[in-house]
């Protein structure tokens, strides 16, 4: 109890676009589900370092998505970034209800500095926990993801608008206006609009 959990994605590829989490010892006293002690965050690697942590086993990918009391979070703010509590709580004293919206004080909300919940808290606090996820999640933050997560033809390929392709495979080809042919590539982004082209190796994007 107490304590604030993150999930970590059980990485089924060495993901370079995202940031991972080494897990440490198994927190004793969890029950119905394994959880791990956040031995570590780390920030987006490089191919050979991905590769490692995923043949490591102690890796996941960071979903950024988080699981804890209200309270308990305030409590850890509040000892690592007061600064930061201080502008919320200013905000909300001048809140002014709108219809179904609550609209914050925007000078004071302004005003609050800008920092992520794993650097403000989550890196900081001794009670992060992990607990592993395996539900196909994506962060769905690059066109290699993208890629991952649409229909594909059975060269691998997913096509949006006006495509051919031919002896194509693994690419992710997006036309705004116009035709768009590819003959003889593998593993691209090929990206079409009406003021720009974009031309990139998937894995690179």
């Amino acid at each position: 109890a107490g304590k604030l959990v993150t999930f970590g994605i059980v990485p089924d590829l060495p993901e370079t676009g995202y940031g991972y989490i080494r897990r440490g010892d198994v927190v004793p006293g969890a029950t119905n589900a394994v959880a791990f002690e956040v031995a570590q965050f780390v920030e987006k690697p490089g191919l050979e370092t991905a590769q490692a942590y995923v043949a490591s086993g102690d890796y996941y990918w960071n979903s950024g998505m988080f699981l804890f009391r209200a309270g308990r979070y305030l409590e850890e703010l509040k000892k690592f970034r007061p600064d930061i509590l201080a502008a919320c709580e200013q905000a909300m004293r001048g809140v002014d209800p709108d219809l179904d919206f609550i609209r914050v004080d925007e000078e004071a909300f302004l005003a609050c500095p800008e920092e992520s919940i794993d650097y403000a808290v989550m890196e900081r606090t001794a009670d992060a926990v992990m607990m592993p996820m395996d539900a196909g999640w994506s962060d769905v933050g690059s066109w290699s993801s993208l890629w991952e997560i649409s229909a594909h033809t059975p060269e691998g390929n997913v096509h949006h608008g006006d495509v051919i392709s031919h002896k194509t495979e693994n690419s992710y080809v997006y036309a705004e206006s116009g035709l768009v042919t590819t003959v003889g590539v593998k593993d691209l982004v090929v990206v079409q609009t009406k003021d720009a082209v974009l031309i990139a190796d998937r894995h690179a994007v």
